[in-house]
């Protein structure tokens, strides 16, 4: 899957633009930001007391602003919020103070809900609602991102509920008598690796027998049971009691190995009278389901889900059955055995 890419470069109006900025806020750096994760700076009221705080993040699609109280008894009247690259684009009044009733997001209209009373409120913008020069983003790139609240709060302490301004921010953008503050946010695109998809796969152990009566589909013409045409697939014929390995082949089609994929080995240890069956698949691979035929008598079906022993160790890379019951009985010398799986890649649930 390919991994998210969030567009191109601001270009040379946005370095513009933050020179003018550092250069009118002297002793101003930009604030620390977690590149890929969240960003917070204070939300202050009357000019001077932190109130709570505001954060910033986002995923492949949207920028999320979460607005935070933490002073006792303060709630949020409206809130109102501008996100863009270029602060110049920024609604302001003729002497450039921002003007919060012509910032485009608000809470309480538009289908937001309203923020009255609340202590929290998020704000999720689409990348294509940001106000930007360009409407392409470059992950890395700063953002501005102005926030204003009304909040209601006892402000001197004294039980008197007062209603009070309130701006988050790192960076002042005002003077003394009309101050205000805004923060610069970084655009992540580091969202980890893609989600990985299920891919699963059937796979047998490789005994010296095959089922097949096509030619092309016993490319190493082994014995035959004779039980089908096409379907690929092994039968092991154990002559002698002990401990064997076999390899397990997931995908090989027709039975030729150079079109599949060798994923772990198999461990038959047969007593004469159990058998017990170990899976152990190599990394990158894990079982699903497991199907083992075990029987005196040569198999008479290719259907894994007749083969009389199923268990299910979902995600499991190491897997030995019970004890199955298998004698020679019929005194022709051998049994016989199948080992079927279904393998993935571990992503399934």
């Amino acid at each position: 899957m390919e991994r998210f890419e969030k567009i191109a470069k601001f270009g040379v109006l946005w370095s513009l633009a933050m020179v003018m900025l550092v250069a009118a806020n002297p002793g101003q750096g930009f604030a620390t930001v977690d590149t890929c994760g969240t960003t917070t700076w204070n939300l202050t009221a009357g000019r001077t007391i932190d109130v709570g705080l505001v954060t910033v993040s986002n995923d492949a699609d949207n920028i999320y602003v979460t607005y935070a109280l933490d002073y006792p008894g303060a709630t949020f009247g409206t809130l109102q919020m501008w996100v863009g690259n270029l602060l110049t684009n920024l609604p302001t009044n003729s002497q450039g103070v921002p003007v919060p009733g012509q910032f485009p997001h608000k809470s309480g209209e538009n289908g937001l809900p309203s923020s009255d009373g609340a202590t929290t409120y998020t704000f999720t913008i689409p990348f294509a609602g940001l106000s930007m020069v360009d409407t392409s983003l470059m992950c890395g790139e700063p953002l501005i991102v102005v926030t204003h609240a009304e909040v209601t709060m006892d402000s001197n302490g004294d039980g008197t509920m007062d209603h009070e301004t309130a701006w988050g921010g790192s960076y002042p953008g005002g003077t003394s008598n009309r101050w205000w503050f805004y923060g610069s946010y970084t655009i992540c695109c580091d969202f980890g690796p893609p989600p990985q998809e299920c891919v699963k796969e059937t796979a047998f152990a490789k005994g010296g027998w095959v089922w097949t009566t096509d030619r092309k589909s016993n490319p190493e013409s082994l014995p035959s049971l004779n039980l089908t045409k096409n379907r690929w697939g092994w039968a092991i014929n154990l002559t002698a009691t002990g401990i064997t390995t076999y390899d397990i082949w997931a995908g090989a089609g027709l039975n030729n190995t150079a079109k599949g994929t060798k994923v772990g080995t198999l461990t038959v240890e047969w007593d004469g009278t159990d058998v017990l069956v170990t899976y152990s698949l190599s990394q990158g691979f894990y079982l699903e389901e497991v199907h083992i035929y075990a029987g005196d008598a040569s198999p008479a079906t290719t259907a894994p889900g007749q083969y009389g022993y199923t268990d299910y160790p979902f995600g499991e890379k190491d897997y030995t059955s019970e004890p199955i019951p298998l004698a020679d009985t019929n005194g022709t010398g051998g049994v016989w055995l199948i080992a079927h799986a279904v393998v993935s890649n571990g992503a399934c649930e």
